[in-house]
């Protein structure tokens, strides 16, 4: 063989070799996060899932050893089936189940606050502590929802506005606004109000007795058309004669039946015109930011940013 090409192979092989060494010497990351998002349980037996996930498998079992304080008991107030998670070498994630306990004390809801005691086999990567919230069920519900995703300006060029899916864009028709509900418990929203401005506006639709936002769901109030899809199992209303809202310039909101202002959205706070929606990203605890500044997509009524289901 000839030398310059032998010594090119083995300089390859050798690449190859030392690569492999640093691959094997880096420990895999890992990270923690709950199902579905469920951040609210209801005292009623309610349940969440700890997720402990790697970036990629290792060769070993990764255990991680979590930290948990809150006001909520252990034993009295909730279960844990162990407070260590191990993932076994091969695997990506692994996880443990927190069950909230009934009792009939009015105490008032609890927190459970979950992060990294220690863990062996892999590093921790950059997160949050997990916040969990036990809702007591011996007290009246509070009224709890939040606009995670609003369009007032759906785009113009052909379809791509066409976020009711019926087919047809329609300014008005398109327009819509995305509910969530973080509470564990459902909610009516009968008698509610959504307004075009807090202060010459006029009311837009006022939601009938029986529209619930399922607890840890969405609701989603379209302007009108005929609403077409799925839209990621959310409930769905028509607002039948449209929201019309205008492009820009109008502080929406969303008056509760005693005529106070329960939310606003300042359509001038971020930008004028946007031709998509604004959506919280993350869904529920982020900032607003235009649809299309993360992902391909214009809207996604009735999921998360990412077109998934809540």
């Amino acid at each position: 063989m000839n030398k310059k090409i032998l010594l090119a192979s083995l300089f390859s092989a050798l690449i190859l070799f030392f690569n492999s060494c640093e691959t094997d010497d880096v420990e895999p990351t890992y990270s923690l996060t709950l199902s579905s998002g469920q951040r609210v349980i209801s005292e009623a037996n309610g349940t969440t899932t700890v997720i402990a996930s790697l970036n990629r498998a290792s060769e070993q079992t990764v255990t991680v050893d979590l930290f948990i304080q809150g006001d909520a008991t252990k034993t009295i107030d909730y279960t844990i089936s162990s407070k260590t998670i191990s993932i076994p070498a091969g695997d990506l994630s692994a996880s443990v189940v927190i069950s909230a306990i009934e009792d009939t004390l009015q105490e008032g809801n609890e927190s459970i606050e979950i992060s990294i005691l220690n863990a062996k086999g892999a590093e921790i990567a950059i997160t949050s502590p997990l916040s969990i919230t036990i809702e007591d069920n011996d007290v009246a519900a509070i009224a709890q929802f939040i606009i995670n995703e609003i369009c007032y300006d759906p785009s113009n060029s052909g379809l791509d506005g066409d976020a009711n899916g019926d087919g047809v864009y329609g300014q008005d028709d398109d327009s819509f606004i995305e509910f969530y509900n973080p509470s564990s418990r459902d909610f009516d929203m009968g008698g509610y109000e959504i307004w075009d401005d807090t202060t010459t506006g006029t009311n837009q639709y006022t939601f009938p007795s029986g529209s619930i936002i399922p607890g840890n769901g969405a609701l989603v109030v379209f302007g009108g058309g005929t609403p077409t899809g799925t839209f990621g199992g959310a409930a769905v209303l028509n607002a039948v004669s449209g929201l019309n809202f205008n492009n820009s310039g109008e502080v929406i909101g969303v008056k509760d039946p005693s005529g106070n202002w329960a939310l606003i959205f300042n359509s001038d706070a971020l930008s004028n015109n946007p031709n998509e929606s604004y959506t919280r990203n993350p869904d529920i605890t982020g900032d607003f930011e235009q649809h299309s500044t993360s992902t391909p997509l214009l809207f996604s009524p009735g999921t998360k940013v990412d077109g998934t289901p809540f």
